[in-house]
């Protein structure tokens, strides 16, 4: 089972599209008690764990974290890369990562009006960084009204800065997004949809994935979510399906309760 585990509720950035509830700043569990909860997770066979936030960047600990997590389990990042400078890339080399996704989400003016003013600069030195230190990275983008017509720009600079990876999701109804009106009409989502089948099929090189999780959802069979706070989830954007905090309650605790909301059916379309 995959877990993803939020290490911080911070963010440097503002996205418009951000599932966050509570953009504002709070308090982070110190680095003992983040460990605490890898040790939980990896004794219970969370084979695969995704540290998120949040920006996790934002921790001044979060290279040690990641390193602690690699040494225990397959692990992985997400990250919007803007506060990945040089030192923290070189950190970033020495870790055993599965990979390392970066979100970006357009050209520069889309990136920027979905994030926040010279974000796009910061995340492509971000990328840069990462690049000449061999950290393998992906990259990651929500489509939104925005950015649906010029997927095809983001293939470009994939193509050109030879990233392999890209993971397209669909924006979800939850946090900031519930009050935007970024979501894609069914007419759109089909041609965004036509853009991704293209490109597919004439650039095999770069492997393209689609995570519609409305359509396949995964909450508490594949994956769970540990919060900031540590209280889980069967989804990071389940953020109201608390089933028990992981620093408080027992295993058993989480897992009955955990499949109490996949018998009925919730997810983040109706929590």
């Amino acid at each position: 089972m995959h877990s993803t585990l939020r290490i911080t509720q911070n963010c440097n950035l503002n996205c418009l599209h951000c599932y966050s509830h509570s953009p504002q700043k709070t308090k982070d569990l110190p680095t003992q008690k983040i460990k605490s909860i890898i040790d939980i997770l990896t004794k219970n066979n969370i084979t695969h764990i995704t540290i998120s936030g949040g920006e996790p960047f934002t921790r001044h600990d979060a290279t040690e974290l990641i390193s602690y997590s690699a040494k225990k389990t397959k692990t992985g990042i997400v990250t919007n890369a803007t506060l990945i400078d040089k030192a923290t890339a070189k950190k970033l080399s020495e870790i055993n990562l599965t990979r390392l996704m970066i979100s970006l989400d357009g050209t520069e003016s889309h990136h920027n009006r979905l994030r926040a003013e010279n974000s796009y600069a910061k995340a492509r030195e971000g990328i840069r960084n990462c690049q000449n230190n061999r950290v393998p990275i992906g990259i990651s983008t929500t489509l939104t009204t925005i950015n649906h017509n010029h997927l095809a720009g983001i293939h470009n600079y994939l193509k050109e800065n030879n990233i392999p990876r890209w993971i397209i999701q669909t924006l979800k109804p939850q946090g900031m997004a519930r009050h935007t009106n970024l979501h894609l009409t069914p007419k759109q989502q089909n041609t965004a949809l036509k853009t991704i089948n293209h490109l597919q099929s004439t650039e095999p090189d770069i492997k393209i994935s689609i995570f519609n999780c409305e359509q396949n959802c995964s909450a508490g069979t594949k994956t769970i979510s540990v919060s900031p706070n540590g209280d889980v989830t069967p989804c990071a954007f389940m953020p109201g399906a608390i089933c028990a905090n992981i620093l408080e309650d027992p295993w058993d605790k989480i897992t009955a309760k955990i499949k109490e909301y996949q018998k009925r059916g919730i997810t983040c379309f109706q929590n």
